[in-house]
């Protein structure tokens, strides 16, 4: 099966570069960090992610200041990813609660950390900083369009245990959620991808309940 959204290799040590950048300044044990990394890695890379993978990491980090609640969210937001479950978002704030108390993070951070990745739930928040990161994480809505319809194969192939009439009944529900909002993206910085956003959704939504 083709894999339109993967990191090339050059890509995949620009991330570790910035995780082991990352786990410098936060003084943290290289012994300690470079295991939690590998299992990162492992999760980033199970078969059933055609779009929630390292490439989407690359991605965000490319979006994002680089302040380190918000590189440690990106890093761990994902990371429990089975498209069968409801409670990813729950599962990955866990992981990264239990990894990086192990680590030795201070507890500020970590619940900084746990509470950005339990927003991407719902993708609104009226907290600044964790509106700017959850309108990166929605960066790919507004996609040029060639990269956006990628990236709807991608979501339809981690749903490919679903049948075709079930999942198009439930991505339309999900895209008219998006559609419904008074805006998509609730920061300055993204607000121009409002409207090709918007078209890229409709255009998805029509697709989808048109008759076969």
């Amino acid at each position: 099966m083709r894999r339109e959204f993967q990191l090339s290799n050059g890509g995949r040590q620009r991330l570790i570069g910035r995780w082991n950048a990352l786990c410098t300044s936060l003084g943290l044990d290289p012994d300690q960090h470079f295991s939690v990394l590998d299992d990162l890695l492992i999760r980033y890379t199970e078969p059933q992610r055609y779009y929630h993978n390292l490439a989407h990491l690359d991605a965000l980090l490319a979006l994002l200041p680089a302040q380190p609640h918000l590189e440690l969210a990106v890093w761990f937001h994902d990371a429990v990813y089975d498209p069968t479950r409801t409670d990813n978002e729950p599962q990955s704030a866990r992981l990264a609660e239990q990894s990086l108390q192990r680590l030795g993070v201070a507890p500020a951070l970590i619940q900084r950390v746990v509470g950005l990745i339990l927003a991407t739930q719902h993708h609104r928040s009226d907290d600044l900083e964790t509106a700017l990161f959850l309108d990166a994480d929605l960066a790919i809505l507004g996609a040029e369009a060639r990269t956006y319809r990628a990236y709807a194969r991608a979501i339809r192939l981690e749903y490919a245990w679903l049948p075709e009439a079930l999942f198009k009944e439930r991505r339309a529900m999900v895209i008219r959620q998006f559609l419904s909002r008074e805006r998509i993206y609730q920061t300055a910085g993204f607000a121009g991808l409002e409207q090709p956003a918007r078209n890229n959704l409709q255009g998805e939504l029509a697709a989808l309940v048109r008759p076969s």
